[in-house]
């Protein structure tokens, strides 16, 4: 097998102690053609020099400001490695051969763009809330998988194919952002991957994922990603769906303001989206069917997030 080099892309904010956790196991890894960054998002908590003093070998890259999801573009562009590991500071690597795992699962599938790793708890549990895929979690978890989605902390990414379609779109800001991405790249002919082969662990900060601040971007974002990507009957379709799901998050999780503010923006927003769009080709659409051929529906969703208390 060809050892291309490969860039582990750390996305930080603030977390200084989990990212230097995420360091250590990014530096574990065996792969011998490796270098890895640090994006940091302007942080204020002395984060650039504890990767400065504690990570001689790792690159920082440091943003004037928190532009969220865009940083993760400024990763991928700094990056040498043609294949780019992206994981966010609080998603740690498992064990010291998931590069070499990752690279192995690109070279033998040469459509696919983007390869979504299994997350799990701290525990080593599956992450249900991280579970974005077009099947059951509990069937097929444990399967790989042709999906729909980029799983935007806990991937790996051929690095001309995300930069050919643009990266992530600043606007959204966090949010999304890896669905709309899933649907650039489908739209250009590429594939997407789920695998369990490579597994991380998420540990979740409550300070850093306020769920007050997801009920306002899931709402706006989705409404943003419908509008730029789908035919107006589908649009409205998905828009119905995303604004159910999380309206009932947010009655449920005391986020109705949130959900309300999503709505304004979504709306403010609309018109500048709308003549910015490029809807999906037929032959793109299609292969949406094929891909959430096997997705449940809305009840399940909604049970979901009744059992778990996802949003």
């Amino acid at each position: 097998m060809d050892t291309p080099l490969v860039t582990i892309a750390v996305l930080n904010y603030q977390r200084k102690d989990t990212l230097r956790q995420a360091l250590a196991r990014a530096l574990e890894q065996s792969y011998p053609a490796l270098e890895v960054l640090v994006v940091d998002n302007a942080s204020s908590d002395g984060s650039g020099r504890m990767v400065a003093e504690e990570f001689p070998s790792v690159r920082l890259v440091r943003l004037p400001e928190n532009v969220g999801c865009a940083a993760r573009n400024a990763g991928v562009a700094a990056a040498r490695g043609e294949i780019v590991v992206t994981i966010d500071n609080d998603v740690f690597l498992t064990d010291a051969f998931a590069v070499s795992r990752a690279v192995a699962r690109f070279a033998a599938h040469p459509s696919v763009a983007c390869v979504n790793f299994q997350v799990q708890d701290a525990e080593g549990r599956l992450s249900h809330r991280d579970w974005c895929h077009p099947r059951a979690a509990a069937a097929w978890s444990g399967q790989e998988f042709l999906t729909d989605y980029v799983l935007e902390g806990a991937s790996a990414v051929r690095r001309s194919a995300f930069l050919a379609v643009g990266g992530y779109w600043p606007e959204l800001f966090l949010g999304h952002e890896g669905l709309d991405l899933a649907l650039r790249l489908l739209e250009a002919g590429h594939d997407l991957l789920y695998t369990p082969a490579v597994a991380v662990r998420h540990v979740v900060s409550a300070e850093a994922r306020p769920k007050d601040r997801i009920y306002y971007t899931f709402l706006r974002n989705g409404v943003w990603i419908a509008l730029r990507h789908h035919r107006p009957l589908d649009a409205a379709t998905s828009i119905a769906k995303d604004a159910a799901l999380v309206g009932f998050g947010a009655l449920r999780g005391g986020g109705l303001r949130a959900y309300l503010r999503g709505w304004r923006d979504a709306l403010r927003g609309a018109p500048a989206v709308w003549r910015r769009r490029r809807p999906l080709s037929p032959a793109t659409r299609e292969r949406l069917r094929l891909l959430r051929a096997e997705k449940p529906g809305l009840a399940y969703a909604v049970a979901r997030h009744l059992r778990e208390r996802l949003i």
